[in-house]
């Protein structure tokens, strides 16, 4: 249970973190920002699909994983995205930073959850 859940819980706090972090810089978003947030997401998501698969009309399969306990753990995954918003919300507008900030959550989660389940792999062979 732990490991399928494993991606849920850190891309959750990766988001609510990089949220949290975008409301006490600029307050809390009116909806058009809090869309902004969402479409960014929702874009960087499809970037991801889009070149993970090849297309949008590819049909895509599921294959389970195996990975070590470490890759479920998700410390890059999940605070890095936190960083990465800080930043963006001390050098863009609101608006940018909220929709900058959703795309780099998706696109940074994503990326750096592969990223630790692949060390995970390559300490447990050494």
């Amino acid at each position: 249970m732990l490991a399928e859940e494993s991606r849920a819980y850190g891309f959750t706090i990766s988001f609510w973190g990089s949220g949290a972090v975008l409301i006490n810089t600029f307050g809390i978003p009116n909806t058009p920002l809090a869309l902004m947030y969402g479409l960014g997401a929702v874009t960087g998501f499809g970037i991801l699909a889009v070149n993970s698969f090849g297309g949008v009309t590819t049909e895509v399969q599921e294959e389970k994983s195996n990975y070590m306990a470490l890759g479920t753990i998700h410390y890059l995954a999940s605070l890095l995205p936190i960083i990465i918003a800080g930043f963006i919300a001390r050098h863009l507008n609101a608006s940018s930073a909220f929709f900058i900030g959703g795309l780099s959550v998706s696109l940074l989660y994503n990326i750096l959850a592969l990223l630790e389940e692949d060390i995970s792999e390559l300490l447990h062979r050494a």
